[in-house]
């Protein structure tokens, strides 16, 4: 799992709990949309809590560490279920997961909204001012990524060294927290949640998903933290901790232009050819109109700005967006000619993509501000309009992670999938050296996979392929859902080149590098 890239909480694994949409055409009459299926909230004035004395009591959703004079929405949910997380019983650390998740009392959460308040994040309509802040990115490389765009944002929410990371169409939640015990540790969270429709007929569909029913009425949840989730798919530590003694956050674009985050509701800059966060921000505004988002009201959504996360992160990085750059080299001005009418090619973008391609770091985000097809854009956005407006029913709404261009090389430079015409040693390369290599940790079992070939077992070999024919919706699929993907007929390749009795020695050379670097990209 991951956190902040581009502020994206960035992630390398995908999660394995997520529900496949399968939209279902309905012909019952239109209904009107839900805009919450919570109760009305009950507001209160709540006593504060000591900063860092960490005696809340863990079923007390009344004890948060807020001003007194400012009103927070009591839990009026049916709490969802959660067996006792194994972390409660491992000792080590000390934090406000720790303290609503380990308590003898159950943690009253139901939805996103009793998580928030559990955490201590005060009433959203007062975020984005002392108490806390909030930003919005419209593409990311975490672990939701492949479903976020402008119109299903991720959205981060943060108080002090405390953040939650939601996006909707994927049923998680991520979270991060300051250790009370060590200066300096962060503690890194996923809650992975269930809705009633996941018992149903045909799973989740995206009205299910991406609207705000996967805010609410939550059935069970199951919280795990960075050591159970070491090797899994969801692991934290193979971004946040990849080549270092201990996780940072991170962060890809750490000064402006904020490429992909949402800015402030206003007037767009005029006679600029690009993208802005305003931009992208009206086009959200577009679809959703004052519809809550991630537990976020419109008035919070129409404020946000990248700057909010800019000093919570460590200003030493792996890898860098450099935005100002990118944007300069593929909008060049002159005052003789002003912008070009199309961009031009991002020399800075594209030999940082070179050397993912080698296996010397992770990718970065996209060089363009939009991910998004325009074409699928207006018409998803017409078709969530038309569910507000209760003229299409939550059963018809069609599958908004399915926004992005089909063109395959637009894909594999977004992080979707390999790239067209790559030979197997560069599927493996960009489809699975992420977590297949030297750097990540070597003493569990993913581990006895690696893109160095000429170091493999054909006992292991045989696994790997093994996975690779398992369905691409199955748990055991390699590459898994949500990560990098490679087409049928890349797969039929990489297979047979797995099961063959030798390779090309410039291959076994190229492999061999890429495990050693571990995309660990260059500290600065």
């Amino acid at each position: 799992m991951g956190f902040i890239a581009v502020l994206g909480l960035v992630g390398c694994g995908a999660d394995a709990s997520r529900e496949k949409p399968l939209a279902t055409p309905s012909t019952a009459a239109p209904m009107a949309p839900e805009t919450s299926t919570m109760p009305p909230p009950v507001v209160d004035t709540l006593t504060p809590l000591d900063a860092g004395s960490g005696t809340a009591d863990a079923g007390d959703a009344a004890v948060v560490e807020v001003d007194a004079t400012v009103p927070v929405m009591r839990p009026t949910s049916t709490p969802a279920t959660y067996p006792r997380p194994a972390l409660c019983d491992r000792g080590g650390r000390s934090d406000l997961v720790i303290d609503l998740f380990c308590g003898e009392t159950p943690a009253h959460v139901g939805n996103l909204a009793d998580l928030h308040f559990g955490l201590g994040f005060v009433e959203p309509e007062v975020i984005g001012t002392i108490f806390g802040g909030a930003v919005v990115i419209s593409h990311s490389t975490a672990l939701s990524g492949d479903v976020v765009s402008e119109l299903n944002p991720r959205t981060i929410i943060t108080k002090g060294q405390q953040f939650v990371a939601f996006s909707r169409g994927v049923q998680q939640v991520e979270f991060v927290a300051a250790d009370r015990m060590t200066t300096g540790q962060i503690n890194f969270y996923l809650l992975t949640f269930r809705q009633a429709c996941n018992d149903a007929a045909g799973g989740c569909k995206p009205g299910d998903l991406y609207t705000p029913r996967i805010e609410s009425d939550w059935l069970s949840f199951k919280l795990e933290d960075d050591e159970d989730l070491k090797n899994t798919v969801s692991d934290c530590r193979q971004c946040h901790q990849r080549g270092l003694e201990q996780p940072i956050l991170l962060m890809r674009e750490l000064v402006g232009p904020w490429t992909h985050f949402f800015g402030p509701d206003q007037e767009e800059p005029e006679g600029f050819p690009e993208m802005t966060g305003t931009g992208l921000l009206q086009e959200y505004l577009r679809a959703k109109g004052d519809e809550r988002y991630s537990n976020l009201s419109v008035d919070v959504l129409r404020t946000t700005v990248g700057f909010t996360l800019q000093n919570l992160v460590t200003q030493q990085q792996p890898v860098l967006f450099d935005g100002s750059e990118i944007m300069n080299e593929r909008w060049p001005w002159t005052e003789a000619d002003g912008y070009p009418k199309t961009p031009a090619k991002s020399a800075t973008w594209y030999s940082q993509y070179e050397a993912f391609k080698r296996g010397e770091q992770l990718p970065l985000p996209y060089h363009d501000p939009r991910v998004a097809d325009h074409a699928k854009l207006q018409k998803l956005s017409a078709a969530y309009q038309a569910y507000r407006k209760g003229e299409m029913t939550v059963e018809e709404l069609p599958d908004l992670g399915d926004i992005f261009p089909d063109d395959p090389q637009i894909r594999a430079e977004i992080g979707l999938q390999t790239e067209p015409g790559a030979t197997p040693a560069q599927m493996l390369i960009q489809a699975c050296a992420s977590c297949h290599n030297d750097v990540l940790d070597q003493d569990i079992s993913r581990a006895r996979f690696n893109v160095a070939l000429g170091r493999m077992s054909r006992d292991n070999i045989a696994v790997a392929v093994a996975r690779l024919k398992e369905p691409r919706d199955s748990i055991l699929a390699m590459p898994p859902l949500g990560r990098r993907q490679i087409d049928a007929k890349g797969l039929e390749q990489l297979i047979s080149y797995l099961q063959a009795e030798s390779r090309p020695a410039a291959d076994d050379t190229l492999l061999d590098s890429a495990a050693k670097s571990g995309m660990a990209g260059v500290k600065k």
